[in-house]
């Protein structure tokens, strides 16, 4: 674990015990607001001043830090947080008004509201209120702010306005002349005011910024009051979600538990991924707020929209998960709706986040959001631009933005001259030949590969067979066998599906005798990749039909595909192309050398290929290079003219963001934890089913032209919407389909429906 996890695992800690002791001051205690109470609490863990300077007597932790607070309180619906940090984190400037204001807040003694959203489904900042001279040398502030959470219990208001130099920001006490506020109260009780501004005089103390500085005033309080919003709503989904799980396992129907069901049991994960990918995006997104650059309030704009979509999403299911008893008032599951309503509805709500997200990334001038996500290094961005550089020469035009996988002698070509420069194995250690590439350095590669348009290659050597022979291989086996899969003078296909045995690998029938010093071989595999062009196939054969457990009599066997009796014989897919193959095994002889670990003790090795394949199938190289190819053929066609298409594409864009920090965090977990594990496999239905989102986008934005099987010359690149689509339901089939994925997450990672009935396994 790194200095910054640790780090980041203390302050959770430390926030999550502070939120059990204070569960009394929330939504969850069931009484009224008790804002003395509250603002005392705080003060005595010192959590007020989290962004505060510490010249202030406050903590200057960065916003990612301050996202995992608020999660925490967010778990257990304590009241409003994220606004008071913020806005004292832009109150120590140099008055003296504002620092005894400032040090009040920070001993409980005072609430600050940031009063920042006027009347309209999308303000600009400074909107709705304006900010004049007066002959005296003063100021005088005229309209109106809306639902402000606590207004009419705040000491003061941050109050963004109109100048006459442009941007103003202000603090305006809320008892000053002029000042008054009207309240409505929200679905979760909480209090939100109108703020009116009439003619309310201000001197030059009140003036905390105008000009440039107000915009950058108002970028340090926005960043993380949204983003402590959007952490929130992430760690109501949270806990929410791990209250169901726990309902689900114990409440019982029909005889099994609700989480036996395996309709529920999908839902559930679906609940799962989404908590998932949204957490990872805020907490990208806050890391990036730290170092303020354009596009960062767009960036943040997506993640409060994905984390309150979320959150509403988990909540609505975990009262259909509790049945009747989730509709009443008596029982607690329904206030976390209620709070998440609430939370989608102030500081902007959720669509108008997504407005702007999707404004500020349609048309020609689109913003680069995942730009903003790539924290390189000097080391990096020189890395980043040798491969840049190395595509644009390399690859050639023909082998760009294929809708299906190249050509086997394309493919192999490509295979080489990634190895000449000594990235064909990034993952692999330098003892063996490969790249031991860092985290950022593998996803540079992807990146840059996804930019390029580069080709798919097939991954059965270097990201499958490759480390289980690495890993569990004899020495004999790595040294026949690793240096031709990364020259690229060998291919491997992976022998695990059959007839009537595909995702249920524990069903196979593939049979191997052992006589002596050989294994006869008999039996068939189907939907083999790339076999009719394979020199060497793993494959999982039954070396012990009498095993009680039918996953220990299981091997997996290196065979040589020019061996008498392996038949292999190509399958023609839906696009057209000869991508599968189906292999035969009569009496096939096989050195019981080829035994990869242990006789009959291939399940665990097929399960770790599994688990690697699911991960590295899942990289984000198809989904940005899908991306870029809608955006460059929906400039193109007009397509973004189309409002509904614009926001399909805007929620597709926002998950891929998300699905790529997400990513990112699963191969630190991996370079840790030495193996993807089952989060693999919440990977892969992500990915898969988004590529699928974006190919039927390709073609939506095609038009007519969708259905024609000709290339469509864009902007000096060919695209073939028809061929991309069809090539995309692979995606959801091999490695395991999304079924079975969401089969595995749900018993494995959530533990839903293992039930102790004898279950298959």
């Amino acid at each position: 674990m790194s200095g910054e996890d640790a780090n980041a695992d203390m302050i959770a800690d430390s926030a999550a015990k502070f939120a059990a002791q204070a569960v009394g001051l929330g939504l969850l205690g069931r009484a009224a607001p008790d804002h003395a109470g509250w603002l005392t609490a705080l003060a005595e863990a010192s959590w007020p001043g989290l962004l505060a300077s510490e010249s202030d007597g406050g903590s200057a932790l960065p916003i990612a830090d301050f996202c995992i607070v608020c999660e925490e309180f967010g778990r257990k619906l304590l009241p409003g947080f994220a606004p008071l940090a913020a806005a004292l984190g832009v109150l120590g400037e140099d008055t003296a008004l504002r620092a005894d204001i400032l040090a009040r807040a920070m001993n409980g003694e005072a609430l600050v509201a940031p009063a920042l959203q006027s009347e309209g489904a999308r303000p600009s900042a400074g909107h709705g209120a304006t900010l004049a001279p007066t002959d005296g040398g003063g100021w005088r502030l005229d309209g109106a702010k809306h639902f402000v959470p606590d207004g009419d219990t705040a000491e003061g208001f941050v109050v963004d306005a109109r100048g006459p130099d442009g941007l103003a920001l202000l603090y305006v006490p809320r008892r000053a002349a002029g000042v008054s506020t009207t309240v409505d109260t929200a679905a979760d009780g909480a209090r939100l005011a109108r703020v009116e501004f009439a003619n309310v005089g201000l001197d030059g103390g009140h003036v905390i910024a105008m000009g440039p500085r107000a915009a950058a005033a108002l970028d340090r309080l926005r960043f993380p009051l949204q983003l402590g919003l959007a952490a929130e709503l992430i760690g109501l989904a949270r806990e929410v979600f791990d209250r169901t799980l726990d309902y689900m396992r114990t409440r019982r129907q029909f005889g099994r538990s609700l989480g036996a069901f395996q309709a529920l049991q999908h839902r559930a994960v679906d609940m799962a991924c989404d908590i998932e990918l949204s957490r990872a995006y805020v907490l990208e997104a806050a890391r990036v707020a730290d170092a303020p650059r354009p596009g960062v309030l767009e960036l943040i704009a997506g993640a409060r929209a994905r984390a309150g979509e979320t959150a509403l999403a988990v909540a609505k299911w975990a009262i259909q998960m509790h049945g009747a008893i989730g509709f009443t008032d008596e029982f607690d599951i329904g206030l976390f709706l209620k709070r998440a309503l609430t939370l989608t509805r102030i500081y902007r709500t959720i669509e108008a986040h997504r407005a702007r997200f999707r404004e500020a990334t349609s048309g020609a001038n689109a913003l680069d959001l995942f730009g903003l996500l790539r924290a390189d290094t000097a080391q990096d961005a020189s890395f980043r631009a040798e491969v840049r550089a190395f595509h644009e020469a390399a690859l050639p035009a023909r082998l760009r933005d294929l809708p299906l996988r190249p050509a086997h002698e394309d493919a192999l070509w490509w295979h080489r001259q990634l190895h000449a420069r000594g990235w064909i194995a990034p993952n692999w250690p330098r003892e063996h030949g490969g790249m031991d590439a860092t985290i950022r350095q593998r996803l540079i590669l992807l990146e840059e590969a996804a930019r390029a348009g580069a080709p798919e290659l097939s991954n059965q050597a270097i990201y499958h067979i490759g480390p289980i022979i690495i890993r569990f291989g004899t020495p004999e086996q790595k040294a026949r066998h690793l240096p031709p899969m990364l020259d690229g003078n060998v291919t491997w296909c992976q022998g695990y599906s059959e007839p009537n045995s595909g995702s249920d690998l524990v069903s196979l029938r593939a049979r191997g005798e052992v006589r002596g010093d050989r294994v006869i071989i008999n039996g068939q595999k189907i939907w083999t990749t790339a076999a009719h062009h394979a020199q060497w196939m793993f494959a999982l054969v039954r070396t012990n039909p009498d095993a009680a457990d039918r996953r220990e009599g299981i091997s997996m066997i290196l065979v040589d595909m020019a061996a008498k009796g392996v038949r292999p014989r190509a399958i023609k897919t839906i696009t057209g192309d000869d991508e599968f193959a189906e292999v035969f095994f009569d009496d096939v002889e096989v050195p019981l050398a080829n035994v990869v670990g242990e006789l009959n003790g291939g399940w665990k090795l097929a399960n770790a290929v599994l688990e690697n394949e699911r991960l590295m199938t899942s990289t984000p190289q198809r989904v940005n290079a899908l991306l870029d190819r809608v955006d460059l053929l929906a400039r193109e066609t007009g397509a973004f003219d189309d409002i509904a298409f614009a926001d399909r594409l805007a929620r597709a864009r926002i998950d891929a963001i998300a699905y790529s920090a997400a990513f990112a965090r699963q191969l630190e977990r991996m370079r840790v934890a030495g193996s993807p594990g089952q989060a693999s496999s919440l990977l892969k239905i992500v990915n898969t089913e988004l590529q699928q989102r974006l190919a039927d986008l390709l073609l939506e934005a095609a038009g007519s032209a969708g259905a024609s099987l000709a290339f469509i010359e864009v902007g000096g690149r060919r695209l073939h919407p028809a061929l991309t689509f069809l090539q995309a339901r692979r995606n959801t089939i091999y490695g395991g389909t999304s079924e079975i994925q969401r089969n595995i997450v749900a018993r494995r990672l959530l533990d839903l429906g293992n039930d102790k009935r004898g279950e298959r396994a």
